[in-house]
Parts: structure tokens; sequence; C-alpha cells
């Protein structure tokens, strides 16, 4: 499959007056076309800085130190503003969490759909009418017609999800970032913002990379999956061989608290994230780690490459060649 994105060795630190948070602290990974690339993690974990690096949306105090955002073989991170507002919006475009912090309730939701045509096409409104109809017809709107004209206080969460959504996919992109777009859903609405992704991925022909701390999620709806623990990559699989055999020890509790048994107490992860500013020494999942050794307090584990899985764990660093290493 052709290679979309490719993110290398990537550092986003926050500089804040009681120290340097270290937020994405050397995070690797690849998108391909037309795959949906699932990252999980607590909440701090650092998923919504990396989904704000990507398009170059941080803000200060957030600054990307190194690395490199590699879409369709440009490096993001050398292009200047000019060249950066051609790819926004047209070939990578991002799906919020909270759509009344992204719509604007002064103005008619279709004129602000119409908004991503004029960025790149120029022209006004009226220009776009049509187009931004067939969109709401996708995403489901119901009465199009009339809701283009409808203000976002006049609409439920579900369907100002579904406006954040038709923005997104005006440009038929190559590359979605949906960063938690679901979580402020209930359930059932939840499920039809999943199957409505799924049907536009596979019509526009388009890769998503969608952002959670819910697992139970991805596993349902990503090709593959990414584990983010206090701004590093802990594992990265298929769903299914996460689902069935999880290797790193926080995938494997983060699917234990997903797993309930009657009569018996719900699992949950002892401890609580690390400090980013002060992270502790060797493997920052140590102290809530139930097979944590003495090296692991000592030595950060490198991320092993093992049967096309990667897990970053001193578990097996022993039980591999050297060459398993990427």
């Amino acid at each position: 499959m052709e290679k979309i994105l490719e993110v290398q060795d990537l550092r986003v630190y926050y500089d804040l007056p009681q120290g340097t948070v270290k937020a994405v602290d050397g995070v690797s990974f690849e998108v391909y076309d037309g795959e949906i690339f699932g990252i999980a993690g607590e909440s701090g974990s650092g998923k919504s800085t990396l989904a704000l690096a990507i398009p170059r949306l941080l803000r200060p105090p957030a600054k990307i130190v190194s690395g490199k955002i590699l879409f369709m073989g440009r490096d993001l991170l050398t292009l200047d503003d000019k060249d950066l507002r051609k790819i926004r919006g047209r070939e990578i475009s991002m799906i919020f969490q909270d759509p009344n912090t992204y719509l604007n309730p002064v103005y008619f939701t279709g004129y602000q759909v119409a908004e991503v045509y004029e960025a790149h096409r120029g022209g006004a409104f009226k220009k776009y009418l049509g187009e931004v109809v067939k969109l709401f017809k996708t995403v489901k709107i119901a009465d199009p017609e009339r809701r283009v004209f409808t203000y976002p206080h006049q609409m439920s969460g579900g369907m100002k999800q579904r406006v954040l959504i038709s923005m997104a996919i005006a440009e038929r992109p190559r590359l979605i970032i949906a960063d938690e777009p679901t979580s402020a859903l209930d359930v059932t609405i939840q499920a039809e913002i999943m199957d409505l992704l799924n049907e536009i991925k596979k019509e526009i022909r388009t890769s998503i990379i969608f952002i959670t701390h819910d697992l139970s999620l991805l596993l349902e709806i990503a090709d593959r999956i990414m584990i983010m623990y206090a701004g590093k990559v802990v594992e990265i699989g298929r769903a299914d061989e996460i689902a069935k055999d999880p290797m790193h020890p926080y995938t494997k509790a983060l699917l234990a608290t997903l797993r309930y048994e009657r009569k018996k107490r719900l699992y949950t992860i002892p401890g609580s994230l690390p400090s980013l500013i002060k992270p502790p020494s060797g493997c920052r999942f140590h102290p809530r780690c139930l097979f944590a050794k003495d090296v692991c307090r000592e030595k950060e584990p490198q991320i092993l490459n093992i049967n096309g899985r990667k897990v970053s764990c001193i578990l097996y660093g022993d039980e591999y060649e050297p060459g398993s290493q990427s």
C-alpha cells in the first residue's frame, strides 16, 4: 500500500514557567492509503498534541523541537505558511472534538462549510451553495436545503458534528485527522458517526487518523492501532492482533479494563500518568507496571519490530535477535 504519512522521531515540547513538558517525545509511525489508523491512550498521553502537530496547528508555548512529518513525500516542517495553507483543508483536514468550539454561532452552518471552498478556490457563498447541500446529503443531514441556512444552536450535537465532518471532506483530502470526534456524543449517535466515517473513507478514498481514549471503539473500526503512554509510543499493530495478543504491559492493562465479569470488581490500572516535566527514568510506565524489573527503572526501552508488530518493552529485548530492532 502507498504510504500517505510518515512521522519520524517527532518531539513536541511545551515551555512552561514550571518546566518543559515533553508532550510528544520521539514518536514515529506511518499511515497508509485508505486505512483507519487509530491512536489510543489515557488523557494526557500526547494524542491531541500529536494531532495538531501534523498540520502544524500548534500554538505557543508548544513547539516542535525535532523530527520529520512526511506527507506524500514532503516534509511539512520545512514548508512556509503559504504552502501550508494550500495543504490544510485541501489535502489534510481535521475533525475536532467539540463542534461548539469550532462553529461560529452567528453564521449559518452552510456558510461556514462554504468557507472551505472560498479559501482554496475563491468566490462567495452563493457560488458553492449547491456543493454544500451535496455535502450535507453525504453526511446524512436531513432536509439539507433548509439546514444550510441553520445556525449551530438550532442543531443537535450529532448534527453539528456532521457539519464539521462535511467541512473536513469538502475538498476530498488524502488524510483526515479526527481528534476525539465522538467523545461528547451518546452511544447511539457515536455509532452513527463511526458508520459515516467508514462510508466516507471508502467513497472518497481517504486515510483517517482516529484519536480517542476509548480503545474498545478503535478495536471495532481501526485497521491498525498505536498505543501512546506519557508522550511515547508503546505498541503498534493490527487491531485484531492487539485485541487477541497485546504485547506491551500497558496495552494488556488497557484491555483488562474493558473486560467485565459478573461479581468481579472492574479492573483499574494502579497509579496515574507521570509528570511530563519530570518523567520517570527508564520506561515511563514502570511505576504502574506489574511486570517491571530493575532494568526498567534504569534503561529506556527501544522500539522492537517483531513480525510486523512494534513494541517498546524490555521484556522482549532478550528474546529476539538484535537485527529485529527498528
